[in-house]
């Protein structure tokens, strides 16, 4: 039974969401808070209250390739006229850095860090393998500095290493795939849903979170809600999982928050009928409408015959080629295989541009 990984991007009109019985869950607040205090004791968007919210319909394409989801309309929860959230005053874009940015995915100083792609100057490029199977040289960067940051880093998702370098090239996967060493000065703990990827490192010279990345509180109620809603759209069935992070920045600057979420429910050891896993993403707008999409999912069709089903988690969220919009970098795990994605906005949703990882 040949299963993949998936990325399911889901939209449509909707109604309120259902719970397992198929009871309406009530009105969903929409607008998201900025205050720390508020943003872990409350629901995570205003208190304008929303009604006939309804279940985004989906589809779906593959990973670990670049991900690209089928058109869909998307989720818009129209909320009552609010003020949007505004984090700070808006940050300014500026041109990207016009050299090369290459980006690695590792966790420590003992290991090489697998490459997941570069910025050339103008575009993203992925790693990419040439007809014997090989993995194609990655290109030197322009830049001799090197930052690295993971959201489970000891001073919080805002921590950033610089100025550190690439070093020796060594073998990271089964083959005869080649990463530098990178020489950190610091520990990053080992992750969910990681096989050793837990930070992302990238050749740089620019902030890289020109704006505020917080990590809020699981408990709020709205944010499992719309998972279940996002999910259920997709296999068709009510619901319900859990809230494993909630990650929230102004990627673009715009004075509105985005916020990312980690939706799953995985049944021990080997899986179980109606498991699922994923991340979604909340798009605000100034006009204070919301849309929810699902920008990476795995669901299988029936019990897997591995020791996990495909499970995702947020690793960072990163300015990475210097234009002051911040990319996002997720985790993705199956079986004995596991990569990072680095997930970058186009058209206000975010769209996989480069990814990288090791499995046999």
């Amino acid at each position: 039974m040949a299963l993949g990984l998936a990325a399911v991007a889901c939209a449509d009109t909707t109604t309120a969401p259902t719970d397992a019985g198929g009871d309406e869950l009530g009105s969903v607040d929409t607008a998201a808070p900025v205050d720390d205090q508020a943003a872990a004791e409350s629901d995570p968007v205003s208190e304008e209250v929303v009604d006939d919210a309804v279940a985004p319909s989906s589809s779906s394409s593959s990973v670990p390739a670049a991900i690209d989801p089928a058109p869909a309309e998307p989720v818009v929860t129209e909320p009552a006229a609010a003020e949007p959230p505004v984090e700070e005053p808006p940050a300014a874009t500026t041109d990207p850095f016009d050299g090369v940015a290459t980006i690695y995915g590792g966790s420590g100083s003992e290991s090489p860090w697998a490459p997941l792609g570069w910025w050339d100057g103008s575009a993203w490029n992925e790693v990419r393998f040439d007809e014997a199977g090989d993995l194609m040289l990655v290109p030197e960067p322009d830049l001799a500095s090197v930052s690295v940051t993971s959201l489970d880093l000891g001073d919080g998702p805002g921590s950033v290493i610089d100025g550190l370098a690439l070093g020796e090239q060594q073998e990271y996967c089964v083959g005869p795939e080649t990463g530098p060493l990178i020489n950190l000065p610091v520990v990053v703990p080992e992750t969910m849903a990681s096989l050793g990827y837990d930070a992302v490192a990238v050749s740089a010279d620019w902030p890289l979170q020109p704006r505020p990345v917080r990590q809020v509180g699981l408990e709020v109620v709205e944010y499992a809600t719309v998972g279940a809603a996002l999910f259920s759209s997709v296999t068709d069935a009510a619901v319900t999982g859990e809230v494993l992070q909630v990650v929230r920045a102004d990627l673009d600057g715009n004075g509105v928050e985005e916020v990312l979420v980690t939706f799953e429910n995985v049944t021990p050891d080997f899986g179980a009928a109606g498991d699922f896993a994923g991340v979604y993403a909340r798009y605000p707008s100034a006009d204070g409408t919301v849309v929810d999409e699902l920008v990476v999912s795995y669901i299988p069709d029936a019990p897997v015959d591995f020791p996990t089903i495909g499970r995702f988690s947020i690793a960072a969220v990163a300015d990475l080629n210097g234009d002051g919009v911040m990319e996002v970098i997720l985790r993705d795990m199956f079986w004995e295989s596991a990569g990072m994605g680095v997930y970058a906005l186009q058209d206000g949703r975010l769209v996989q541009v480069a990814r990288g990882g090791c499995g046999v």
